[in-house]
């Protein structure tokens, strides 16, 4: 028996990076995976197909996880369509990869806004 068989687990950011591997190994130990992703774009629906192709239930919802009105939408649409969320990993994020000098003023708020929002 898989570790997670029958759970459902929630990942947001979960179309590449470590999200994408969060989301491949939960699937591998049985778990069914929603994915959120801020676009709907090719690399999204591919991971979905990769998810998906290890035998499990896989859904992508396009949702900013900065929003919580978006984030309580998802949320929603994910238990009517998996019936439960037992596993939620917390991965969307944005980095502005510079020094803190160099930084603009919209890069700091921007940072600041995704922070504030899960709670940092």
């Amino acid at each position: 028996m898989r570790l997670l068989e029958g759970k459902t687990a929630v990942i947001t950011g979960g179309s590449r990076g470590i999200g994408k591997g969060i989301a491949l190994r939960f699937a591998a130990e049985g778990a069914n995976i929603a994915i959120t992703n801020i676009v709907d774009n090719e690399e999204f629906a591919e991971a979905v197909r990769e998810i998906a192709a290890l035998g499990v239930k896989a859904k992508g919802y396009v949702s900013d996880a900065s929003v919580f009105a978006d984030a309580e939408n998802v949320i929603d649409e994910i238990v009517k369509d998996f019936g439960t969320v037992d596993i939620l990993v917390n991965n969307a994020g944005i980095t502005r990869d510079t020094l803190l000098m160099r930084m603009t003023e919209e890069q700091w708020d921007q940072v600041h806004d995704c922070e504030s929002e899960i709670g940092l």
